[in-house]
């Protein structure tokens, strides 16, 4: 037994706390800890997030068992739905180690080194059965790497990994948001993509959308929206220089030959006059050298998209685009039925 003081202010095992004298089964199950999940606790007081969801789903984890999918993203600074559960992925044992779990389940029958608990969790590998972990098992050992001091999907295994989950929405979502946190690149994602392995068709297809320079969730579903309808797909990271190249203005995306930026504002800009007054500046900038700016609101993608689609094909009508929007396949994702939070 270790004499390092236990640090409750991270996950820990409840039977090691109670071994220690740090807690009583009957204290667990107070005010001043927290179960993270089954036999697993933390200070009621310190903060919870993926990181401290993943390290206690890993307490109690098959030894071979990396963090992916939705969790993984999150730790890479990715935007994936949100979902409650710590997802996790456990290898499959290749044939050497599969011969040294026999080994080790006959010793540990005949009493033999190898039959301790912590033994028997070094061998262990299959879907875990704790609530509030989703697992699943896999026999592809690539992609994985260490963050966070976390054995961890790498951003490109974890986007391949999300569209077992995910629709091409909200899978490019994940991609833009995973290039925007600078920790992949389009191409990166682009060549991965390219692998064999299930769901490689739509990985490809979202990963073919993958932009730089998007800042929001809401900006790429906006930008989803446009090309799911048919219209030209906007280009993102607009930026204004001056003559002697200093910054002045960028937009969200828009079509530069014909003068048209597309905005997503989430403000709604009436709880801030200091906000409105500098966005009416901004848009009279923008009207003095001769562009059009849509701007784009929540209800624009979930309550009324095909009104988003209209204006947008209207605009760039007017400005000389031969446009029409000639796919229905937004239906599938925008509207109603499809409401997110942003």
């Amino acid at each position: 037994m270790t004499d390092q003081p236990l640090d409750t202010s991270r996950p820990f095992l409840g039977v090691e706390a109670m071994e220690r004298g740090v807690a009583t089964e009957a204290s667990l199950r107070g005010p001043r800890f927290r179960r993270l999940v089954h036999g697993v606790y933390v200070d009621a007081k310190a903060p919870v997030d993926a990181r401290v969801r993943a390290q206690a789903a890993m307490l109690v984890a098959p030894a071979a068992t990396v963090v992916s999918r939705h969790t993984a993203a999150a730790l890479w600074g990715g935007v994936a739905p949100d979902d409650w559960q710590t997802h996790v992925t456990t290898l499959r044992p290749d044939a050497v180690q599969r011969t040294a779990a026999r080994e080790a389940r006959s010793r540990a029958r005949g009493g033999g080194p190898g039959c301790s608990a912590q033994a028997r969790r070094l061998l262990e590998w299959g879907r875990m059965d704790v609530d509030g972990v989703d697992s699943r098992v896999s026999s592809d050992r690539s992609g994985i790497t260490t963050r966070h001091g976390l054995r961890v999907t790498t951003p490109e295994r974890t986007f391949l990994d999300c569209a077992e989950d995910l629709d091409v929405v909200e899978l490019v979502v994940l991609g833009d948001s995973l290039v925007h946190a600078g920790v992949t690149t389009p191409d990166a994602l682009v060549s991965a993509a390219a692998s064999i392995g299930r769901y490689r068709r739509l990985a490809r297809r979202a990963a073919a959308l993958v932009r730089v320079g998007v800042d929001s969730a809401p900006e790429s579903r906006t930008r989803m929206l446009l090309t799911l309808a048919g219209l030209p797909e906007p280009e993102t990271d607009l930026r204004f220089h001056d003559a002697d190249g200093t910054l002045m203005r960028r937009a969200d995306m828009g079509y530069r030959r014909r003068k048209v930026s597309v905005e997503y504002d989430g403000r709604q800009h009436a709880e801030d006059d200091q906000q409105w007054a500098g966005d009416i500046r901004r848009r009279e900038e923008f009207d003095g050298w001769g562009w059009r700016m849509v701007v784009v609101t929540s209800p624009g993608l979930w309550v009324e998209p095909e009104t988003t689609v209209q204006r947008v094909a209207t605009v760039l009508s007017e400005r000389g685009e031969r446009v029409t929007a000639r796919s229905d396949e937004w239906r599938r994702y925008f509207g109603p039925r499809h409401l997110r939070s942003a």
